[in-house]
């Protein structure tokens, strides 16, 4: 489902397909809710592509205004760099089907410039019902 983009400066919906309405939105809804003892609903889910070159300064979703947590399943790792990091120091190497998840309302966090391939992921933003 995510084409390779390569090197370049692509604009959000060149690197992003939705796939809100996608089953697995639901599944993993119903999973981090029983995990965290959460009620979530998915906002929005998307296919998203960190093509070479690109990159994620420390940022929070305030421009969300209906989200508070964030996840993220990684799909590949044939690439280098494109690290996941925090503002507190945190730094996550993406590994295929690891899944990240956190407030993303209050958590400063970005993406290291990626090196070489694409970075591909699925993004969850979630709010609760």
């Amino acid at each position: 489902m995510i084409k390779d983009l390569g090197v370049g400066n692509f604009d959000w919906p060149s690197r992003t397909q939705d796939i809100t309405k996608d089953p697995i939105a639901q599944k993993l809804g119903k999973f981090l809710s029983k995990k965290f003892n959460l009620n979530l609903k998915i906002a929005q889910a998307q296919t998203q592509n960190w093509n070479q070159t690109s990159s994620s300064e420390l940022h929070i979703h305030t421009y969300r205004p209906n989200t508070t947590y964030s996840s993220s399943i990684y799909l590949n790792e044939d690439f280098s760099g494109g690290l996941f990091f925090t503002k507190n120091g945190i730094k996550v190497k993406p590994k295929i089907g690891l899944l990240t998840f956190f407030n993303g309302s209050n958590v400063w966090h970005g993406v290291e410039k990626v090196k070489d391939k694409d970075r591909k992921t699925l993004i969850f933003w979630w709010n609760e019902k």
